[in-house]
């Protein structure tokens, strides 16, 4: 079993570690999926293998969610609003329960009845080919394929290396924790030494909060969702700031389908599309 493993698994209890440690033999786990009324399984490979020694139960769910909370679930509020915890590590629970609304807004979940223990793991190089690219064009990049293609994998080392290798000034707007997985302010993974990440916040203000104040030239996002996101790109490109974003699609025809996209692409903010095909290798393109 791999270090990264282990360090996810330490917000289990012990019986739960050991049964894992013992059915993941000869896997390379992905996701643990711990659901309630039913056995936790491993996730690798692209399937499900049932873990029969562990039943979920409400209470196993609540020792994990405590464990991950370092047992103050109230400070946590913030991200188990919006369905996640970070963890040391880069490693992430996934949420789900029922959601308490105020004012039409999730304020908390309550009655957790699953959790998917997702594995994070870091791979330095994947990036080589794409950061030499940019090197030669320093544009815009976009990098498109379908969940679990590997796109955010792809994005953290190239961010990564521009800002190591070229040093490169780069701000991470990081809405949801994944890019940096910042833990206490230290960042769970490798982004460079010549990069700023602000945690947290949504993307149309993170990117206006980082023009103001990192004088930054390159800012990176990952999934493009909404068009408050392509208008806060478009202006900020006019400043001479470079972007580096992900977003789900298979093909440049499929972003032209897409509304939120399609404005994107009107815009004409990216000059350079990067798509991960189905053998994870990347295709790149001058648009």
């Amino acid at each position: 079993m791999t270090e990264e493993v282990r360090q996810a698994l330490r917000v289990c209890p012990s019986q739960v570690r050991s049964a894992v440690t013992e059915a993941a033999r000869g896997l390379t786990p992905e996701e643990l999926r711990f659901r309630c009324g039913t056995a936790l399984r491993i996730f690798a490979g692209g399937r499900e293998t049932e873990v029969p020694r562990v039943s979920v139960t409400p209470e196993l769910l609540q020792s994990i969610l405590s464990s991950a909370t370092e047992h103050s679930v109230y400070a946590a509020q913030n991200t188990i609003r919006q369905g996640f915890i970070t963890l040391a590590g880069g490693h992430r629970l996934g949420l789900c329960g029922t959601a308490v609304e105020n004012n039409g807004e999730i304020a908390t979940l309550r009655d957790i009845s699953s959790i998917n223990l997702r594995i994070a793991g870091q791979h330095p190089g994947c990036a080589d080919a794409a950061a030499d690219f940019l090197w030669t064009h320093p544009r815009s990049c976009l990098i498109i394929g379908v969940p679990g293609s590997g796109k955010t994998t792809l994005l953290r080392d190239l961010i990564r290396q521009i800002s190591d290798r070229f040093l490169w000034r780069v701000s991470v707007v990081d809405e949801r924790m994944e890019l940096a997985c910042c833990v206490g302010g230290n960042a769970q993974f490798q982004v460079g030494a010549h990069t700023d990440v602000l945690s947290g916040v949504c993307k149309q203000r993170g990117i206006e909060m980082l023009l103001r104040t990192m004088n930054p030239q390159w800012i990176a996002l990952d999934e493009i969702t909404a068009e408050a996101d392509v208008e806060a790109m478009v202006r900020a490109s006019y400043c001479g700031v470079r972007f580096l974003a992900t977003a789900h699609a298979i093909s440049r025809e499929e972003l032209q389908r897409r509304p939120v996209y399609r404005k994107l692409m009107q815009a004409q903010l990216f000059e350079t599309l990067m798509t991960i095909l189905p053998n994870r290798q990347v295709r790149t393109e001058v648009m």
